[in-house]
C-alpha cells in the first residue's frame, strides 16, 4: 500500500504513485480466482494472473501513467473507475521493457496529462475493459464512488519466448555445439551466415519431426508459467 508516492509498512517498494490497496498474485491463494484463470488461460493459450485493487473514493488516482508487458482485462466488481488510455510509445514490449525501466519523453508526460486520450471510458460494476499491452493508461475513481477491480494479465508467449525455449533446446544438438571456423573477422559475412542458416534449417526440420516431444516440453512450460507469480 503507497498512498500519493509515499510508502508504507505495510510495503517495502512500489514503481507507482497510488492511492490504491493492491492484492497481488491471488491466482495463486483465491480458490475462485485460482479456478477461474486456469480456465481462460487454457481457452487463451497464455498464462494468466489476477490481481485486485481497491481505491477509494473522491477522484484517488490509482497508478501513474504507465505501461504493461502483458494484455490486461479490468474487471470492474464494485463502485466505479474511469480510465483514460493512449497508443503505445514502446511497441510489443517484454517483461524487461518495463515503463519504469525506458520512461517517458517529458514531451510525452505533458501530451497525456493535456491532450484528449485515444480511448477514455468509466467502468461500473459488471464492466470489462481490454487494454492490450503497450498501451499507456491510468485510472482513477469518481468522486462518490470507490473502485474495486480485479486485474487479469495475460501473460504472453511470444514469438521471443519461443526461440529462447528453441534455443535451450538447442544446447542438446551435437551439431549446434560445433565451434564456429577461426578467423570469423576475416571471413565474407554472408558466406558464414550462409552456413548458419543451413545447420539452423536441418535442425528446425528435425525439432519439426520430433513435434510430439517438442509439443510436450512448451506445454510443460506453460504449466510452470501458470505457477509463477508476477
Amino acid at each position: 500500500m503507497v498512498r500519493d508516492g509515499v510508502l508504507t509498512a505495510e510495503r517495502a517498494d512500489a514503481d507507482h504513485p497510488t492511492d490504491t490497496l493492491v492484492l497481488n498474485g491471488l491466482h495463486r491463494s483465491w480458490p475462485p480466482l485460482v479456478t477461474f484463470c486456469k480456465a481462460l488461460s487454457t481457452q487463451l493459450g497464455h498464462p494468466v494472473t489476477g490481481n485486485v485493487y481497491l481505491t477509494p473514493a473522491g477522484g484517488a488516482r490509482g497508478f501513474g501513467w504507465h505501461w504493461d508487458c502483458h494484455h490486461v482485462f479490468i474487471a470492474q466488481a464494485e463502485g466505479a473507475k474511469h480510465w483514460r488510455m493512449f497508443k503505445p510509445v514502446f511497441v510489443n514490449p517484454l517483461e524487461h521493457h518495463n515503463w519504469s525501466k525506458i520512461g517517458f519523453d517529458p514531451a510525452d508526460k505533458r501530451r497525456f496529462e493535456r491532450d484528449s486520450p485515444d480511448f477514455e471510458v468509466t467502468l461500473r460494476a459488471g464492466h470489462v475493459l481490454f487494454i492490450p499491452r503497450g498501451w499507456v493508461h491510468a485510472g482513477q475513481s469518481t468522486e462518490n464512488e470507490h473502485s474495486l477491480h480485479i486485474t487479469l494479465g495475460v501473460q504472453l508467449l511470444t514469438v521471443h519466448w519461443a526461440l529462447k525455449k528453441l534455443l535451450e533446446l538447442g544446447e542438446e544438438s551435437e551439431q549446434l555445439r560445433a565451434a564456429l571456423p577461426p578467423d570469423l573477422g576475416g571471413r565474407d559475412f554472408l558466406d558464414l551466415s550462409a552456413q548458419l542458416r543451413s545447420a539452423l534449417v536441418e535442425w528446425v526440420t528435425k525439432q519439426s519431426a520430433e513435434a510430439p516431444a517438442l509439443r510436450l516440453r512448451f506445454a510443460q512450460r506453460l504449466s510452470v508459467l501458470n505457477q509463477e507469480p508476477k
